[in-house]
């Protein structure tokens, strides 16, 4: 198990005893494991007893729970909560704000064990009898289960990407020589993914690659397609085709129906059929190369005939990191840690973004520390020339869409992202009044994850975006795409009216750690799907023509 699950196993823990009405030390402590487990670097599996228990907050019991986690993937003692919980009930638990307490009330004294009635529930008005529930909480329960019930059995980027990866070394070790891809929503970089689909291009069964452990079939119509399921339960479809008509096969599995009923459309009585190559198809065509990302619909192909498509942005052309957190607010690393690291990878320079003075939940930094924070970034760019740090802010946007430090202190950044954190359940015409005069404040460079959404837990606050837009590019403000794979946000569809518009875009990794630095491949996947070329990407520049 990773560290990430070996920590949520602890969070589930705490909120099962909570559940439970159980001591409320031994709740705390399994938090606090969540917590601080969460944040070690180095994998769990690889360090010794002493290693483990010398971890802030990791006593002997704690300890021996990591140790069976890491051992055989279980834990005796959630095992047991789990059992004494109905299944419903501990799915509730995955709503989104919906914690232990108000769970336990409609358990215990509702009698209902199951999202659906729960949801049914809403609908009957049953929850403004009982305390604690209103009907205002009951309206904004109903809304986050329908959209758990949207989100359901769906993947953000980085997990399905990494399953892929796993099925298709697996596969390509059964079977040497065949040619094996991912397809589907994965290959064209869809921020959330509802399948899992891998083609594999094979002159025989493929028989040999379910074990019945790593891979079980659940279904096989033909040899053709199997629907199969991992041994973490995530489904996968695998498409078989002969390994000579692979080209064409992958063509066909890549794009949606949309895009493919486009380009037969336009390319009326040729003939794609057994091409090992998908270079051959778009040679065929006459067209030019159309990236996996882009074929969502037709609207890439008339310029691919044209050979006029975009020059799409590529990792390597971003050239510095903004947007990073460090022991500063409630970032992992040092700030010395996190520049080295950037440093490391090969970028110019690195901006840093700390949490504002109002997220006191993130040891946001007061005045004094801003300006204590600055003294360290100065004396680090003497020492790392000619690498650049660049001294910014994360700044929470206030409720009345003011920045979180007076003009004083702005003043001393080489820039601002602002952000709104708190607060976040407002009407369409609330929230764009509160981001536009952010847009508008002078101080502002970039508005960071600008609707607040997390990818299948919470939706982002709705915004006018023309509204929205008409300002950033009158007051020059750039609109991040937040590079993080909960986040994707901006989303890929706003991309190219903001280009449009001209409005710079920066792929920003939002990193609170060294590793969080390399979640700006996920940007890169989104901005290429949106059509973003590095000339309309905020850090795709210079150190100097972003302080400009």
């Amino acid at each position: 198990m990773t560290n990430k699950q070996i920590a949520y196993a602890f969070d589930e823990l705490a909120n099962l005893m909570e559940l439970h009405e159980e001591d409320d030390f031994r709740i705390r402590s399994y938090r606090n494991a969540y917590l601080n487990l969460r944040k070690i670097d180095r994998p769990l599996a690889d360090m010794s007893d002493t290693e483990i228990k010398d971890i802030k907050g990791v006593g002997p019991a704690i300890a021996g729970k990591i140790r069976e986690l890491v051992g055989g993937g279980k834990m005796a003692t959630l095992e047991k909560y789990r059992s004494q919980t109905p299944p419903g009930v501990v799915e509730m638990l995955d709503v989104n704000g919906f914690g232990p307490k108000k769970v336990r009330v409609v358990w215990k004294e509702m009698g209902v064990e199951t999202v659906g009635e729960l949801w049914y529930a809403c609908n009957e008005n049953r929850l403004v009898e009982f305390k604690g529930f209103g009907l205002k909480t009951q309206e904004d329960l109903r809304h986050k289960l329908e959209y758990f019930f949207r989100s359901r059995d769906k993947l953000h980027l980085d997990v399905a990407e990494e399953e892929a990866d796993f099925v298709c070394v697996w596969l390509t070790g059964k079977f040497p020589g065949a040619f094996v891809a991912p397809v589907g929503e994965l290959r064209r970089r869809c921020p959330v993914v509802e399948h899992i689909e891998i083609l594999v291009g094979y002159n025989g069964e493929l028989g040999a690659a379910f074990d019945g452990v790593a891979l079980t079939v659940e279904k096989a119509e033909s040899t053709l397609r199997y629907d199969v399921r991992l041994q973490n339960n995530t489904p996968v479809i695998i498409h078989r085709c002969m390994a000579e008509e692979f080209g064409s096969k992958l063509f066909q599995h890549t794009g949606t129906p949309a895009f493919l009923e486009a380009f037969v459309a336009a390319t009326p009585g040729l003939v794609f059929k057994n091409l090992r190559s998908e270079y051959e198809v778009f040679e065929r065509a006459d067209m030019s190369f159309i990236a996996p990302e882009l074929r969502e619909d037709g609207q890439y192909i008339d310029p691919a005939k044209q050979q006029k498509l975009p020059q799409l942005i590529e990792e390597q052309d971003i050239r510095g990191v903004l947007h990073v957190h460090t022991t500063w607010s409630d970032g992992l690393h040092s700030l010395r840690d996190m520049c080295e690291y950037t440093r490391s990878m090969g970028y110019d320079y690195i901006g840093i973004t700390d949490h504002s003075q109002a997220a006191f939940y993130a040891n946001g930094l007061k005045p004094d520390r801003v300006l204590a924070q600055m003294a360290e970034i100065d004396q680090l760019n003497t020492e790392m020339a000619p690498f650049r740090i660049l001294k910014g802010i994360e700044s929470d946007i206030l409720n009345d869409g003011s920045l979180d430090y007076d003009p004083e202190i702005l003043e001393k950044f080489d820039f601002v992202i602002a952000s709104v954190h708190t607060n976040l359940k407002m009407s369409k015409e609330k929230a764009t009044e509160r981001v536009l005069r952010a847009i508008e404040n002078p101080f502002t460079t970039i508005l960071g994850h600008p609707t607040g959404r997390l990818l299948l837990s919470r939706e982002g606050y709705p915004l006018d975006w023309d509204v929205i837009m008409d300002a950033c590019a009158k007051h020059k403000v750039a609109i991040e795409l937040n590079a993080n794979p909960y986040r994707l946000d901006l989303d890929w569809t706003l991309i190219q009216e903001a280009v449009r518009r001209g409005i710079m875009i920066s792929i920003n990794p939002d990193a609170h750690s060294k590793d969080g630095i390399h979640d700006l491949r996920y940007g890169v996947f989104a901005a290429r799907k949106g059509g973003l070329t590095a000339a309309a990407c905020l850090n795709a520049r210079g150190a100097d023509s972003i302080k400009k």
